[in-house]
């Protein structure tokens, strides 16, 4: 079979000794890109040609082409860029998104400098002057050998192009292919028809990149009720340590010294101690910090039991993870703000600050005519009638403003979705201990009262009456529990040793559920008193040994 083209890397495909050295994802990617260029040819046969979409190359080219030189000269760069196009960054932002550098996958440098690469790139597709003679410029001056190749042709096939963008393995650069393709509008270097495959590769890359981006970026979530389980135990841990009378500071004596170390650490950079603390934008104490970093360790490592100690340490490295994040959430927004990005409707709206209410005196200007967008130079037949080209440059403009708003959205949409679980799990907590406070005030209430005189009379009609109620007993005696056994078969009396083997479903459809506090201990309590709040059955406390007292506490609170 004869290879579509003369390059190294389409020939090497149709080797048997290559084909058997490369491993199935390879294989499988490769046929993929032989399926865009059959598709592509076969288009092109039948005449079935459109104005190709752009995006795939504007996301290379973006993706590759600052150099290291290029990097460390960027401040003076980006500079004469806004000294120039500071009133049109608004427009320039309009005109395109790609899915470039993201602040989540990149460091801030490169991500900062991306930006403002992508303003630059965007005026010089709607035809700024300055913008296209800067491009120019950075490609002529940090991409000179591919820049003295390129400028030699007056038209340019596929092949050429794979051929220019050769890496050191034999192989060809998207993102050279990117950039070679980019330049050549600036350059009025015209595309030949057979280039049309290489926009739907490049296309295709992009989508797969993003795709791969969005899956690791995607906030890791806790399982289901692992939050809660974290914070009853940090709560316990806490709780040990109080009631021995542990100074608050020796409580937390790991926590510290290891914070003691990390403000070293920021000294010797040159940054207060408490840096990472001030660039925490949801600190919400030392407890919530360790009930956090308990469910990121039991998620990293289910199995292993973490000791408050550990806890404690694996806090400071989850408080320094979490500064470094919210810097980087800060920069993007922020910088992004600054070069043109739109500010959310609802931070307008909350703002002190109007613009509308300042009176400045200004000269009036000439309004500056608006560039037309330019379009791929890849075009055949009927595709090139000025209003058609104008509708899919306007579609383009539109459907980028759209994978924008989408991207904005979905980040916030996690993050509103991490927060929000995280925050669901407190208020379910809260409820359920306020719950459990008002039952002990009125257990304490009671407690503080000694047994009314119960009517010897009226028990026979007591008993009747709550009889049939689904009614829960935990704890309390064997020989307490035993009589009331005798008066009521169909409750469910559960002796403690029960908690070892306790489940959800023996609490099904039960009415009320009464702990006896004077025989119970907190291992069973906790166990059942978990129970209770995942199915929501109402409870109380008894605190009585009478029997009498006993019955007539449950018939005032299931009957009268």
């Amino acid at each position: 079979m004869k290879p579509p083209f003369n390059n190294k890397f389409f020939q090497d495909q149709f080797k048997d000794d290559f084909i058997d050295n490369i491993d199935p994802e390879d294989i499988k990617h490769k046929r993929k890109i032989a399926g865009i260029m059959l598709q592509d040819l076969m288009n092109r046969q039948s005449g079935n040609v459109v104005a190709p979409d752009t995006t795939g190359v504007g996301f290379e080219f973006l993706m590759g082409f600052i150099t290291p030189e290029m990097s460390y000269d960027f401040p003076l760069i980006g500079q004469d860029f806004l000294k120039n196009c500071r009133s049109k960054l608004e427009e320039f932002r309009n005109a395109g998104w790609y899915g470039d550098m993201s602040f989540r996958t990149n460091k801030p440098l490169d991500a900062i400098q991306n930006s403002i690469l992508r303003l630059i790139y965007n005026g010089a597709k709607l035809g700024d002057e300055y913008c296209i003679e800067l491009i120019k410029n950075l490609y002529k001056v940090y991409h000179k050998k591919e820049y003295n190749q390129l400028k030699r042709f007056r038209t340019i096939n596929a092949q050429e192009i794979l051929s220019l963008s050769e890496d050191d393995i034999g192989g060809c650069s998207y993102s050279a292919m990117g950039r070679i393709v980019a330049m050549c509008q600036f350059l009025g270097i015209e595309l030949h028809e057979n280039c049309s495959f290489i926009y739907e590769l490049l296309n295709n890359d992009r989508d797969e990149f993003l795709t791969e981006e969005d899956e690791e970026t995607e906030f890791l979530q806790f399982e289901d009720g692992l939050f809660d389980e974290c914070t009853e135990q940090v709560d316990e841990w806490i709780s040990e340590l109080t009631k021995k009378n542990v100074p608050r500071r020796k409580r937390i004596k790991h926590y510290l010294d290891n914070l003691d170390f990390v403000g070293l650490c920021m000294r010797q950079h040159g940054y207060v101690e408490v840096y990472p603390k001030i660039c925490l934008e949801n600190d919400m104490g030392i407890r919530m910090q360790m009930i956090r970093t308990l469910a990121m360790l039991r998620t990293w490592k289910p199995k292993k039991e973490f000791t408050f100690e550990e806890v404690q340490l694996y806090t400071n490295i989850y408080d320094l993870s979490a500064a470094l994040a919210d810097t980087a959430d800060c920069l993007n927004y922020d910088i992004g703000y600054l070069i043109g990005e739109e500010i959310d409707e609802l931070d307008i709206e909350d703002a002190l600050f109007n613009p509308e209410n300042m009176t400045v005196n200004v000269k009036n200007r000439k309004p500056e005519k608006k560039p037309v967008t330019n379009v791929a130079p890849v075009s055949k037949g009927d595709v090139t009638a000025e209003d058609y080209l104008a509708e899919i440059a306007e579609l383009q403009k539109k459907l980028n403003e759209k994978e924008q708003e989408n991207k904005y959205l979905r980040e916030m949409y996690r993050s509103a979705k991490h927060s929000s679980e995280e925050t669901e799990g407190l208020v379910k907590k809260y409820e359920a201990e306020r719950d459990e406070l008002i039952a002990l005030r009125e257990y304490a209430y009671n407690s503080e009262h000694e047994d009314a005189e119960v009517d010897e009379d009226k028990l026979p009609d007591m008993e009747k009456a709550i009889a049939d109620k689904k009614i829960v007993i935990i704890g309390g005696h064997v020989n307490w529990q035993n009589k009331l056994k005798q008066l009521f078969p169909e409750w469910l009396i559960v002796h403690l040793d029960e908690y070892k083997t306790v489940n959800s479903r023996m609490l099904e459809g039960k009415e009320k559920v009464y702990f006896f506090t004077d025989y119970i201990n907190h291992i069973s309590y906790k166990k059942f008193i978990a129970i209770v709040r995942e199915k929501n059955i109402p409870f109380g406390y008894i605190g009585s040994s009478n029997i009498g007292s006993v019955v007539a506490q449950i018939y005032e609170e299931m009957v009268r």
